[in-house]
Order: C-alpha cells, then structure tokens, then sequence
C-alpha cells in the first residue's frame, strides 16, 4: 500500500517537473528553465516517459569506468566541464549524476548559468540508482 502511494506521488511530481518545463516566464518572454534534483525514482520514470534525454555523467574518469548509467556520455566536472558541455544543444533536456548527488548538484547549477532550459540532477547519485535498482555497466 506504502509503496503504491509512494508511486503514485512520484507519477505526480514528474508531472509537475514536466508541466513546469512548460511555463512561461514571469515577463511573457522565453520559458523558464527547469533546473531540478529529482529522485531516482523519478529520473526512472522520467526517462522512460523520454528516452531522448542526454543523460551525463560528472564523476572522475576512474568513477566512470568502474560502472555507469547505460547511455551516459561522459563529461567529468573537476575538469573541463564548461568546455565539455560548450556544444551541447542548451535546449535539450539533461539528466546529470554523480556518486551522491554534491557534484551533479554543481554541474546543475553550472548548466543553468550557461543559459540550459530543461537539466535534472539525479539526487542521491548513482549509489541512489542503483538502490532504486537502476541498471549499471
């Protein structure tokens, strides 16, 4: 029962997290980018409802290699992180993650003041994805 709520909550908050890419800003003008740590239940879900998105991970080179998110490009933060992300398309949606959560939440803020409209961060890291049982190779 706890874990249908628990579902049923999270359905909701991506709903809103995907509503708000929608909005407006305040002045009428361009939208207002979506910058968000989320679970990883909800980057699950989120993912699944689109496939499309990059989804990149900040951690060291070694990180990197010992496992990741299947499709990950990597793109370390400690290092050239503004020139890594220099070609990406800035409005295209980003899912970011590190181990725990404190560098991802680093490249969401980087991302949001290098002009990106819609990144997530993964909350918890990858040690959070994998708890949620999130595949890793």
């Amino acid at each position: 029962m706890i874990r249908r709520r628990t579902a049923g909550f999270s359905c909701i908050v991506l709903l809103l997290i995907i509503a708000a890419a929608g909005c407006t800003a305040p002045d009428g003008g361009d939208e207002m980018p979506v910058l968000v740590t989320i679970t990883a239940e909800e980057a699950m879900l989120l993912l699944e409802a689109n496939p499309a998105i990059t989804i990149i991970d900040v951690r060291r080179p070694g990180e990197y290699e010992a496992g990741h998110i299947p499709g990950a490009v990597h793109i370390p933060i400690a290092s050239s992180f503004h020139e890594g992300i220099a070609g990406l398309d800035r409005d295209q949606p980003y899912l970011v993650y590190c181990a725990t959560g404190g560098r991802g939440s680093r490249a969401l803020r980087a991302m949001g003041e290098a002009g990106f409209t819609e990144v997530y961060n993964l909350g918890g890291g990858i040690a959070a994805w994998e708890r949620a049982g999130g595949a890793v190779i």
